[in-house]
């Protein structure tokens, strides 16, 4: 449920930042999904998570998602990402083709998935203290141009291949 060092993450006006230089009071661009309306982008919202191991790098099972755009997105087996039907995926359950959200609403492919140890800092954020199964508050976010769900999204789901947020009509 973390993303690396050096992530890049949207925030007003836009910008980018990398995810470990967010710190609590920032604001960053959210996202909703339902299924009327698809994916749309939410107000900025205050973050009031943002933790991480700075530059230290640990050792740990991580998975780097390829995509269509040339990026890649390195994570921690247990992040969710928003795919193209509307669900919430664990990274560690991604293979070749499927299909995600990218922030300007479109999808992309994913071309190769690579799982392994890597030796990096990880960081994770969240407008939210509170566990939530919702895609309709804010709770997703663009990390390397892809939508992802935040710290209290990626607790409030269990963790299973693929899942809706609670209600996310």
């Amino acid at each position: 449920m973390s993303l690396v060092i050096n992530t890049i993450v949207a925030i007003p006006n836009n910008k980018t930042v990398a995810i470990q230089d967010i710190a609590i009071g920032d604001k960053v661009e959210t996202f909703n999904y339902s299924t009327q309306s698809g994916l749309s982008k939410g107000n900025p919202l205050i973050v009031k998570m943002s933790n991480g191991t700075g530059n230290t790098p640990i050792s740990q099972n991580m998975i780097n998602i390829s995509f269509g755009n040339n990026s890649s997105l390195i994570c921690s087996l247990g992040q969710k990402i928003l795919t193209e039907n509307g669900k919430l995926k664990t990274a560690k359950h991604f293979m070749p083709n499927d299909n995600i959200f990218l922030a300007d609403g479109s999808t992309t492919k994913i071309e190769m998935v690579v799982m392994g140890t890597y030796q990096e800092g990880i960081h994770m954020i969240s407008p939210s203290l509170n566990p939530t199964t919702s895609l309709k508050h804010g709770n997703l976010f663009c990390a390397n141009g892809i939508i992802v769900a935040d710290y209290a999204l990626n607790l409030g789901e269990p963790d299973n291949d693929e899942l809706t947020g609670l209600n996310p009509e």
